[in-house]
């Protein structure tokens, strides 16, 4: 048992023996843990979850409704993954539940997400929440959240990102994606590879699901527009975001009668940390795949941005090279932060960065979500 939440958080992320999914459904089943809460919106892709999930919930609690999500990972403390309305698990209510489940968590030797997930299972079933949006690890299929019944399963966008787990082609990636979507469960997604649309609305016919395969305005300017009901919205966020919103407004009109007055004013408050942050001339980004230096790069052309240069970092999991080689237009300089699943760099963060504001007008940090937030980090405590 643990007498302070830094005891706990400790212990709860020490924890990295993983069992399958199947192994982990019979746990859930063993001791009875509730995976019946009510109105699960069920999320998934490669890139644009978390903001999924905010835009979801931020249009749910305009309406009135109380809302849990459930995400990761965190950017700067171990409760934002379990949070309601917005605000996070208090480190009273963390701690208890740590040491209510700790005989569970103990005898099965649970990993931190599994933790997680049941610690969040147990949290949202006390308070009887109106919704909750519940964000996937990776995958889907085999993603321990999958034991949850969810009302409505979501996709961003299907990428390449943890090959090694979810396989070497957009379709097998798509697989298992795809493996949140439950017998008679809409699919909502803004995915627009035809090939992949095509396995999905086979996947739902299948599974008598309905398949909302939605159209995304492309975007070429900063500030973008969206239309949406007949009316246009303005976006100063980054250009992906977009897509993001575009998905989240039409699964919250799917669910409630969403209040039209209320979008652009859920559009103006959105924060999501890390994702295109500023910080003056500095900018955080958490791409970490691919398709996310893409977007970034994108929203650096769109926006205009000059002289930018870019620090840089990533995990040993992630395509490095690959990353490196689409920023090659770009000033790139490879730091290393203290992480034990770090690539490594030449020089530490803190003196690239400080070695890049003299090179450079503007500066883009980005590789990976966890490198970016150790440096959200450095620069508010600066």
């Amino acid at each position: 048992m643990f007498k302070t939440i830094d005891e706990a958080l400790n212990f709860i992320e020490s924890q990295r023996m993983k069992r399958s999914f199947k192994e982990f459904q019979e746990i859930i089943k063993r001791y009875h843990l509730p995976v019946d809460l009510k109105n699960v919106i069920h999320v998934a892709g490669t890139n644009g979850k978390g903001s999924t999930v905010t835009f979801i919930k931020d249009l749910l609690v305009k309406q009135g409704y109380h809302v849990g999500t459930f995400t990761s990972p965190y950017i700067i403390k171990h409760n934002e993954r379990i949070s309601v309305d917005g605000k996070h698990i208090p480190d009273e209510e963390l701690l208890r539940l740590v040491n209510d489940l700790y005989p569970i968590i103990e005898k099965e030797h649970l990993s931190m997400f599994e933790i997680d997930t049941i610690i969040m299972l147990n949290y949202f079933h006390e308070l009887d929440l109106d919704y909750h949006v519940i964000e996937c690890g990776i995958g889907g299929l085999n993603d321990k959240t999958n034991v949850i019944q969810s009302q409505v399963a979501v996709i961003s966008n299907i990428g390449y990102d943890h090959q090694f787990m979810l396989g070497d082609t957009l379709l097998e990636i798509a697989s298992h994606k795809v493996g949140i979507v439950k017998e008679g469960v809409p699919l909502f997604t803004t995915e627009q590879n035809k090939e992949i649309l095509s396995y999905f609305k086979d996947y739902c016919t299948k599974h008598q699901s309905t398949f909302y395969p939605l159209q995304v305005e492309k975007q070429y300017q900063y500030p973008y527009h969206l239309h949406f009901h007949q009316k246009k919205y303005v976006l100063h966020l980054p250009t992906y975001q977009v897509s993001n919103l575009t998905l989240a407004l039409n699964v919250v009109d799917y669910l409630c009668d969403l209040n039209d007055e209320d979008i652009q004013a859920v559009i103006d408050d959105f924060k999501w940390p890390c994702r295109f942050e500023q910080f003056g001339h500095l900018y955080l980004d958490g791409a970490h795949n691919i398709s996310g230096i893409e977007a970034l790069i994108q929203t650096i052309k769109e926006r205009k941005l000059e002289d930018v240069g870019i620090v840089f970092s990533a995990l040993m999991d992630k395509d490095c090279q690959k990353m490196l080689d689409m920023l090659k237009e770009f000033d790139v300089v490879i730091a290393d932060f203290d992480d034990e699943r770090s690539q490594g760099g030449y020089i530490p963060y803190q003196k690239a960065i400080e070695i890049m504001k003299v090179k450079h007008q503007n500066i883009v940090v980005t590789g990976s979500l966890h490198f970016v937030s150790t440096v959200r980090k450095y620069v508010i405590s600066a």
